[in-house]
């Protein structure tokens, strides 16, 4: 495909009215059909649903990974947790994978409050077949979803740093015990669809907590138990969404057999843009900026 004409649908649907902050629907909608709508150019819906999304519905996008991506992603994790130390690297050429504990301490340095162990991934340092499996199923879902945001089905995929932008994958773990992420809005300078795959279940893996919309009327809408291990949701980044605690009522568990598990998906700016884009806390929760997320 060449230029993708939903990037001029989406500055026609965005200067027609300021973007949405509460969440109004939540629908569903299988990857199947997405990607039917994407292969066959069917721009006429596909607009529809740049509308629906930018008038506040969110999708959940059903069966949009396999249940193998749970096991590779686990391994992959512990892996890490197993055999390298926790560390931080910026967003710099050259940049490694790492794994972070993020705990009340920590999130202090960062623009968005989360309590997490998370598990950074970028495509210049696929090197083992796990890695590359990993990269190869997410991306299977996440192509599309660029898309629908107005980008190129592999814009950023090859980019380095210096570039600008890049990719990056996140494999999430939200420990027992009050893990979460704040309230907050998504940047929409890079891809203004926010979407992530969902690797546990409520009532399984985790008792209480997960993620959540905010209408406009200030109401807290928790969709976890509609979610699905595999599943996806898909929605504009500018309807404000968190986590809530994670079986709060706990002492924080780093054990990753327990909690909720996620796989997020961000075309970042990278430490090389002076005043980058990141993530907006509307929780009032953060004091300090010094390692932006």
């Amino acid at each position: 495909m060449n230029e993708n004409p939903l990037r001029e649908v989406w500055k026609e649907i965005e200067a027609k009215g300021a973007p949405p902050i509460g969440i109004t629907n939540v629908s569903e909608l299988g990857l199947t059909d997405l990607k039917h709508l994407v292969g066959e150019e069917n721009y006429m819906e596909l607009r529809i649903l740049c509308e629906r999304m930018y008038a506040g519905e969110a999708f959940i996008i059903r069966n949009a990974a396999p249940l193998k991506l749970k096991e590779v992603m686990r391994q992959l994790a512990d892996d890490y947790a197993k055999n390298r130390e926790p560390e931080f690297h910026k967003m710099l050429d050259g940049c490694p994978n790492f794994h972070r504990i993020i705990d009340p301490e920590i999130t202090k340095k960062y623009s968005l409050y989360a309590i997490k162990h998370s598990f950074y991934f970028y495509n210049w340092n696929v090197n083992t077949e796990l890695e590359k499996q990993f990269k190869d199923l997410v991306y299977d879902h996440w192509r599309y979803i660029k898309f629908v945001a107005g980008n190129g089905l592999t814009d950023y995929e090859s980019n380095i740093p210096s570039q600008g932008q890049v990719d990056r994958l996140q494999i999430i773990n939200y420990p027992r015990g009050g893990g979460e992420l704040r309230e907050h809005e998504d940047p929409r300078k890079n891809q203004r669809i926010v979407s992530g795959l969902i690797m546990s279940k409520l009532g399984e893996d985790f008792e209480t907590g997960g993620f959540y919309f905010r209408t406009a009327d200030g109401e807290k809408i928790n969709v976890e138990r509609k979610l699905n291990i595999g599943d996806s949701l898909m929605f504009y980044g500018s309807i404000r969404h968190g986590v809530e605690p994670v079986d709060p009522e706990h002492e924080l568990d780093w054990d990753l057999n327990v909690g909720r598990w996620f796989i997020g998906m961000f075309v970042n700016d990278s430490d090389h843009v002076r005043d980058r884009v990141t993530a907006y806390d509307v929780s009032q929760s953060v004091g300090f900026n010094n390692e932006k997320a």
